[in-house]
């Protein structure tokens, strides 16, 4: 038995779980603080169903709760936000993506999304693209506070309208 006032085995195990645990926490919090561009606005988990018909793309996002939502529909992986800052001010992700225009959202968003509205500029991009997104904007006034895309598969729209 060791002596009163010096440290034996027992003690330095029943300390090492604490240790591994301040490690991991340390890691954590430094894996945190180095966030890539734009880290603040990736992965957001929503709960957000999109489903695809040769007519429409219907979206049911029960918990996305935005006041102002401006909706986009692009055949290619659209643009990550820019910084916060001036740059999100009249933000869009570009003339490849359609835009659907804002609607209300704050106790979810449901939308219809009709490809009748394509044009046939439009309509012959999507066409090629195998991955379709949509892409959700949050708005405060014309600045683009979040954003969520969500990927699913084309629908067979090439015969249509």
């Amino acid at each position: 038995m060791p002596e009163r006032g010096t440290r034996g085995p027992g003690r330095a195990r029943a300390r090492a779980p604490a240790v591994a645990i301040a490690f991991v926490l340390v890691a954590l919090v430094g894996a945190g603080c180095a966030l890539s561009k734009g880290g603040l606005d990736g992965p957001i988990g929503v709960n957000m169903h999109v489903s695809a018909t040769p007519t429409s793309v219907e979206v049911d996002a029960p918990g996305w709760f935005a006041d102002m939502t401006r909706v986009y529909l692009c055949p290619v992986d659209p643009p990550f936000l820019p910084e916060p800052g001036p740059a999100r001010v009249g933000w869009t992700p570009g003339s490849s993506c359609h835009d659907y225009g804002s609607r209300p959202s704050g106790d979810g968003l449901t939308a219809s999304l009709p490809l009748a509205d394509l044009s046939d500029a439009d309509r012959a991009m999507f066409t090629t693209a195998d991955d379709w997104y949509l892409l959700l904007l949050e708005l405060d006034g014309d600045r683009v506070s979040t954003a969520v895309r969500s990927r699913f598969a084309a629908p067979d729209v090439a015969g249509g309208s």
